[in-house]
């Protein structure tokens, strides 16, 4: 990867300085862990995968990384509510989404849809190209803020920090705002961070909470089969709760309808504020990016310049069936035909996945294997999208106790907090599926200059 001038130089001064001094860069590295261990940044019970030098990025990448990011999720979010005529059940029809699913998806709750979310993407060279929108139960806000702290401690950090100038925008205090503004007429709003006890990002959940608590903000983490209803309200051992903050996405929850029935009555009672809406599953869907793709769509629910917009941010996505399409370079061929032709520069991925799992990236997969997920997949819950190119950089690790800069694939992850302007956590990883729970790394991202 090209990087910018002012970044290429910041990334050569720490790997130099650590060159320098091999021993001294395997204590910090030793006592990064260390500090993840006694700081919460732990995944599955480990420390979280990362480096002893953030991802860096100029200015100008990191303003354009989160405001596209933050135009591309009110984009959709808007389209999710006026597409189908504003009929959130053809809308989920269309999607394929599950009929449960499409039930809590499309009630009548009153917006906003989307409060936080992740958008994942690459830096080209022409700019943030982004892959997939995650709003429902969107990870990583803590732990981003508590790496960042830790890096920023490290004495090779700030020796470089001192030539090269590098910031990072904290999530954390705008997410409590924004969770706070969920429940505008209650004076001190009880809080409470929703998601099964046994999940692996449980560290990253009571990173937050400590952040509500630094704010005076009554917060607790409960499991979602705690809770029961009282007298209209969502009560939780005793306690009334005005706003959940939801960590646990929706099919989680239907897989175990029958122990969380009163938590999901309060969503259907509106007995308390819901951070996310179970809404957002309609705009996070990965079938929607073909409604902003696709010119016969995109004309009748976006005006010329979000057509622009989406053209180039986004990678040419469809729905996975057997129908004419306007394909990239644009002409009109059949979608299966073409997807089985243009294997290598393509990707095919569930619509409602996440984690990674079950994507096939096409000039990886043998023709075989690709032929038969794309005829299984055909007119199934499938999408099958443009490869975009997955910038690489050197990132120092340690091989037989030796200072390496092995190649990393790198994926950069702005958050998004309406009404405000957060950071971004960037993942890496030898694969070209990049993702933590399959495998990769996070690690924060820092603006230079």
């Amino acid at each position: 990867m090209t990087l910018a001038p002012e970044v290429a130089a910041a990334v050569a001064a720490y790997h130099e300085a650590l060159e320098r001094d091999p021993a001294a860069a395997q204590a910090q590295h030793e006592r990064l862990r260390e500090q993840f261990v006694r700081r919460g940044v732990t995944f599955d019970g480990t420390p979280m995968a990362s480096f002893v030098r953030p991802h860096l990025v100029g200015r100008a990448q990191g303003l354009a990384l989160v405001r596209d990011g933050q135009r591309l999720i009110e984009i959709a979010t808007r389209v999710a509510r006026t597409a189908k005529g504003g009929d959130a059940y053809a809308l989920a029809d269309w999607l394929g989404l599950p009929r449960a699913h499409a039930r809590y998806a499309a009630m009548a709750t009153p917006p906003p849809d989307v409060v936080l979310s992740r958008v994942d993407g690459f830096l080209t060279p022409d700019g943030p190209r982004f892959i997939e929108i995650n709003s429902d139960a969107p990870a990583g806000f803590g732990y981003g803020d508590r790496m960042a702290e830790v890096i920023a401690a490290l004495p090779v950090f700030q020796a470089v920090s001192r030539r090269h100038p590098m910031s990072y925008v904290p999530s954390s205090p705008l997410l409590v705002d924004a969770v706070l503004r969920a429940a505008p007429r209650v004076p001190s709003p009880r809080v409470a961070i929703v998601d099964f006890a046994e999940v692996k990002t449980l560290p990253d959940q009571e990173i937050l909470r400590e952040a509500f608590a630094a704010r005076g903000v009554a917060c607790v983490l409960a499991d979602p089969c705690e809770f029961e209803l009282a007298s209209g309200r969502l009560v939780l051992h005793g306690e009334a709760i005005d706003v959940v903050y939801r960590r646990t996405v929706l099919s989680e929850l239907l897989d175990r309808e029958a122990d969380v029935g009163p938590f999901l009555r309060a969503y259907e009672t509106q007995a308390a504020a819901f951070v996310n809406s179970f809404r957002c599953q309609l705009s996070e869907d990965k079938a929607l990016f073909a409604l902003l793709t696709d010119d016969e769509s995109a004309e009748k629910l976006l005006d010329a310049d979000e057509r622009a917009f989406c053209a180039r941010v986004l990678p040419w996505t469809r729905k996975l069936e057997a129908r004419p399409t306007r394909v990239p370079g644009g002409a009109r061929r059949d979608l299966v035909e073409y997807a089985l032709e243009a294997r290598p520069r393509l990707v095919l991925k569930p619509a409602h996945g996440y984690g990674g799992r079950a994507v096939f990236v096409g000039d990886e997969t043998p023709a075989d294997e690709w032929a038969r997920a794309i005829h299984e997949g055909a007119g199934s819950t499938w999408v099958v999208q443009e490869r975009v190119a997955i910038p690489e950089e050197p990132f120092p690790v340690w091989r037989d106790g030796a200072l390496a800069f092995d190649s990393f694939k790198v994926n950069v992850n702005p958050f998004y907090v309406e009404g405000a302007e957060p950071g971004a956590v960037t993942r890496a990883s030898r694969s070209s599926v990049i993702n933590v729970s399959a495998g990769g790394g996070s690690v924060p991202t820092f603006v230079v200059g």
